[in-house]
């Protein structure tokens, strides 16, 4: 009777974790943290930063609300973690494991004791058993002091410092080479894993850039049976993918990849395999972790904009999970980005140069390059009026289809008779033997009877300039709805430059508004670590004082701010740290596009803190300061005008003595689950008192806004 219970009990853990894990993946949700906010979160914001901080990037990681903890990630990773520890307690308890929010394939451990797993790396492994060895490679630089290394001076000028960090920071190759020795002889060989997936994750880390599969994007995805994009918007033959194995590494995170293999392989060859496994924890768990990862990929990638990677990522997991709402969703929305980028000239940060893609995703770097702006707008539509159909109850995407209707007939102006009623390469001469409903409406004998018939538009019938573009809404062009839309879009337009022409400014409600903590970056004098550390901790005190303006002129202005800002995450709860996190990746995606208004990916989970904070509008002050030359014309003026004026010569030598600053700022308000601006200026400062010109602009803005006079 015992075993029997204990039999039902494993049974039933690892039926129900199936389905918890399987729903987790059909309903997917982009990963949010949970259980208790972590006492290392609370301690590293408490701490100053200085240069010793250089190997612990765990406070800029917070600050931009990229780790995880607490996820079903999280805990297979700990899993992992008591398997290979199992005989060392005490080196175990020194160890905490966090997710980070990174599709990069790659992991990294900190002198703390913290060691990190970006999703990316979960996304990519076969199995867990390479997993589990990526991670013993982690916990043996830890043991054996290995200090991280990375060369800021490498870094592209106006680059993400987080991000270029997380993919370049490395090791010296003697400690990549001791620690995989280490991670074998110490943890792997202790543990129950397989030592066969040696090869497996040297080829993760190898080739760990390219997506998930390896398959023939087919045009029949982006094509219907009534039009066809021309044959050269796709390539003949993809570049192959190269043999790595010759390059150079010395710049990548993990170097010496084919030495570090074949010691490895070495290592390994009289040890017996035998009783050991690819998977301890069950092969179906593993596979649903990695769905989750992969998903969350694609989240990441639509909040940097990369939508080729979207779209042919997308793509493969459609294979396998072709219903899934999340994968639906990630699509229509990384079309519909990509055609508002198309439209506004923007593509190069959401587009990969072809040439340099490699394998079958070239395939669809190379067709987004090719399509117009008119082809990306309707395909961009067609996505999200088949999703519409697919998900009736996801009101998102009547948001997305009003915004590229707007595209297709007011942005680039297209007229209802520019869509044809006849697919490409229709016989017009057959017109005679179709059924008479379809045929010109000139059937009719009088003008009442075509109204008694819907007053349908004549048949529009392709001319001989009819391109791919006239030919892609053939099967919904008539559909009352769509055309309630466009003719609401050209309505719409007509009246907002009436009211343009003719409106007097009126005051803003603004009871309540969110205004996050302003962005403050202090370019460092050169591009050195010591420089940068200096201009941080300005850049810091820069934003301090510039909070304390912006709060007291919200107070003179009687607004009533919620204010949400990193100072302040030491005293957060799980689920004010996710909200920040939130607002966080819509300030990354928000500066990619450029404060383009469209609709954001993160509307939906917005939408829901906005409900809470009771307020739509969100204020985001950002400022660069640099110094500028120490001559100016300015100074040179005061210096001439002091020869004619010499009771001036005090203030121009005093001028010309004090450093002269470059300060940008930008003042924004914008609905941020629409992502409609109603406020954006930018001005320039050249001055020795920029931060008095600054606190002034922003309060000028402040009040010109609430006033209703900007």
């Amino acid at each position: 009777m015992k075993r029997f219970l204990i039999v039902l009990l494993v049974f039933s853990f690892v039926f129900t974790g199936k389905v918890w894990a399987q729903s987790r993946v059909d309903n997917f949700q982009p990963l949010q943290s949970e259980g208790d906010f972590p006492a290392d979160f609370s301690n590293t914001m408490q701490q100053k930063t200085n240069a010793k901080d250089y190997n612990d990037f765990l406070y800029e990681l917070i600050k931009e609300g990229r780790v995880l903890y607490g996820t079903p990630l999280n805990e297979y990773v700990d899993h992992i973690a008591d398997n290979l520890l199992k005989d060392y307690p005490q080196l175990r308890s020194e160890l905490r494991f966090y997710i980070l929010k990174s599709p990069e394939v790659n992991a990294y451990s900190t002198e703390q004791g913290r060691i990190f797993v970006n999703v990316g790396l979960l996304a990519q492994v076969s199995n867990e058993a390479e997993l589990a060895f990526v991670i013993a490679h982690e916990i043996a630089h830890y043991a054996e002091h290995h200090k991280l290394q990375f060369d800021y001076n490498s870094r592209k000028q106006g680059s993400d410092f987080v991000s270029y960090f997380l993919t370049y920071q490395s090791r010296s190759r003697e400690q990549e080479s001791e620690a995989d020795r280490v991670a074998i002889e110490r943890y792997f060989s202790h543990s129950p894993y397989s030592y066969s997936v040696m090869d497996g994750v040297f080829d993760v880390l190898q080739y760990g850039d390219l997506p998930f599969d390896e398959i023939s994007f087919d045009k029949q995805y982006v094509e219907t049976s009534f039009y066809q994009f021309p044959d050269n918007y796709f390539l003949q033959n993809v570049a192959p993918i190269t043999d790595r194995s010759g390059i150079i590494d010395t710049i990548f995170t993990h170097p010496n990849l084919v030495k570090r293999r074949a010691a490895a392989k070495s290592q390994i060859a009289n040890l017996s395999n035998e009783g050991r496994r690819t998977f301890v924890q069950s092969e179906e768990l593993f596979k649903e972790i990695r769905s989750l990862a992969r998903l969350e990929c694609i989240h990441l990638w639509l909040v940097t904009h990369q939508y080729d990677k979207v779209i042919y990522n997308g793509y493969v997991l459609k294979r396998e999970m072709p219903n899934n709402s999340f994968v639906d969703k990630a699509m229509v929305y990384a079309f519909y980005g990509f055609s508002k980028h198309k439209n506004y000239s923007q593509t190069n940060q959401t587009l990969s140069p072809y040439k340099k893609v490699e394998g079958e995703m070239q395939q669809v770097s190379y067709f987004l390059s090719k399509m117009s702006r008119s082809e990306t707008s309707l395909l961009a539509l067609r996505q999200t009026w088949q999703a519409m159909t697919k998900y009736p109850e996801d009101t998102c995407y009547m948001e997305l289809l009003k915004d590229e209707v707007r595209d297709v007939f007011v942005k680039n102006k297209m007229k209802y008779t520019d869509f044809s009623d006849y697919p490409m390469g229709f016989d017009l001469g057959s017109l005679e033997t179709m059924p008479k409903s379809l045929r010109d409406s000139s059937q009719y004998t009088s003008k009442y009877e075509k109204l008694r018939h819907g007053n349908q538009p004549d048949m529009v019938k392709p001319t001989s300039k009819f391109k791919t573009a006239n030919y892609m809404l053939v099967d919904i062009h008539r559909d009352s709805l769509l055309q309630a839309l466009m003719n609401s879009a050209i309505q719409d337009e007509e009246n907002q430059q009436i009211l343009d022409a003719i409106s007097t400014p009126q005051a803003t409600d603004l009871s309540k508004i969110l205004i996050v903590q302003p962005i403050c970056y202090v370019h460092p004098n050169k591009e050195d670590f010591k420089s940068l550390m200096k201009a941080s901790k300005k850049s810091d005190k820069l934003e301090v004082r510039l909070t304390d303006n912006i709060l007291k002129s919200a107070k003179k202005l009687k607004l009533n701010p919620l204010y949400f800002d990193n100072k302040t995450l030491k005293e957060f709860d799980t689920q004010q740290y996710n909200d920040y996190a939130t607002l966080q990746q819509w300030y990354r995606e928000y500066k990619i596009a450029s404060g383009m208004e469209m609709c954001y990916q993160q509307r939906e989970d917005l939408s829901r803190i906005a409900k809470t904070m009771d307020c739509s509008k969100i204020c985001l002050v950002v400022t660069t300061c640099s110094h500028h030359s120490f001559f100016s014309y300015y100074k040179l003026q005061s210096l001439i005008f002091s020869v004619f004026c010499p009771y001036t010569l005090p203030f121009a030598v005093a001028q010309l003595a004090m450093p002269r600053y470059c300060t940008n700022v930008d003042v924004v308000i914008t609905d941020f689950t629409t992502g409609k601006q109603d406020l954006h200026s930018s001005n320039n400062y050249y001055s020795t008192m920029s931060e008095s010109y600054l606190n002034a602009d922003v309060y000028d803005e402040l009040y010109k806004y609430v006033k209703g006079t900007k």
